[in-house]
């Protein structure tokens, strides 16, 4: 009875980083997604780019970093010593995201 109460509350705990951490991502990403077309991208100046977004780790944990700086936005409650050493790679080299959908899937790919 015990393990399935700590269960419960590990997957409930899981879920609001989760949800907490979409929510923090609006600011980046915007309610719609749309494609960025050439003739956009050649109108848009280099000091009006959206800040990149990168799904990597710190700390030995998955993390979500937000322009240049070596610290994240958001660090998640989960180790990335039990993904497989394929997706340790990919994130130690650091996966750029291009919208919020990208970064749900991702998120659901590596916490699940």
């Amino acid at each position: 009875m015990e393990h399935s109460f700590a269960a419960a509350v590990a997957a409930l705990l899981l879920t609001g980083t989760i949800v907490t951490g979409f929510f923090a991502l609006e600011d980046y990403f915007g309610k719609e997604e749309k494609p960025i077309s050439s003739e956009t991208e050649a109108s848009v100046s280099e000091e009006s780019k959206p800040e990149k977004v990168v799904l990597g780790i710190f700390e030995e944990k998955l993390a979500l970093f937000a322009g240049e700086s070596p610290y994240p936005n958001i660090v998640y409650d989960f180790f990335v010593r039990n993904l497989p050493p394929e997706d340790r790679e990919r994130l130690s080299e650091g996966i750029l995201v291009s919208s919020q959908s990208e970064l749900e899937s991702l998120l659901e790919d590596f916490m699940s």
